[in-house]
């Protein structure tokens, strides 16, 4: 069982060379490059009024800057989106002082900044020790692609949608249909924003965090 009062998340959502780390969940990118707005804003806030200690970071942007997010839509099509500009995450903390033993998980969010952030090393890396030190990963919409990169999804089920499938085939793992989060061991996964509500229940289980009326 989690402690609240001591959990610290790495949270990670995306951007170009840039990463939104969630003391307890999240990575972005630069500005220039968008991350999933509903999926980096509404983990990150869940997670804090369950009484976590959230950080924000990225590896090309300093402590109190802030990147763009976005909004992505189906606007009644299934496999095509839009995309509209959204609100600034403002970053927390300078990516030299993270350490991931201090962190209890990370998660990735989608969007744009995926895409870029499997180009940085550094980033790849980061996601690695995550699972070399046994902690909780999980990943939204295209954030499964920085999973994929970091090696995490082989022999592992995971929810993808229609454009992460091929993604999580050619990674070594398995996609399940018509499922919307799926927990697999430390490894949590969702298709999108859409899923949240689920995502964020079933993180919520697997760091041991309730809530009681």
């Amino acid at each position: 069982m989690v402690d609240p009062n001591h959990i610290e998340i790495p949270f990670v959502s995306t951007w170009r060379e840039g990463m939104n780390l969630c003391k307890r969940l999240t990575f972005t990118n630069k500005v220039e490059d968008f991350v999933e707005g509903y999926e980096i804003y509404v983990p990150f806030k869940a997670l804090q009024s369950l009484g976590c200690k959230v950080d924000a970071i990225s590896p090309s942007k300093k402590e109190g800057e802030s990147c763009v997010t976005a909004i992505y839509d189906g606007e009644g099509t299934s496999k095509v989106s839009s995309e509209k500009r959204s609100h600034n995450f403002v970053l927390t903390v300078k990516w030299n002082d993270i350490c991931v033993d201090n962190y209890d998980y990370v998660v990735v969010p989608g969007g744009r900044s995926p895409e870029l952030l499997v180009m940085n090393d550094k980033v790849v890396a980061l996601v690695k020790e995550f699972e070399e030190k046994n902690k909780v990963i999980a990943g939204i919409g295209q954030g499964i692609c920085l999973l994929a990169a970091a090696g995490v999804l082989k022999d592992k089920t995971c929810a993808s949608s229609y454009t992460m499938k091929a993604i999580v085939k050619v990674a070594g793992g398995e996609s399940e249909e018509f499922t919307e989060c799926v927990t697999h061991g430390k490894l949590v996964t969702a298709i999108g924003w859409s899923a949240l509500p689920t995502f964020i229940s079933q993180l919520s289980d697997i760091l041991g965090l309730s809530v009681v009326f």
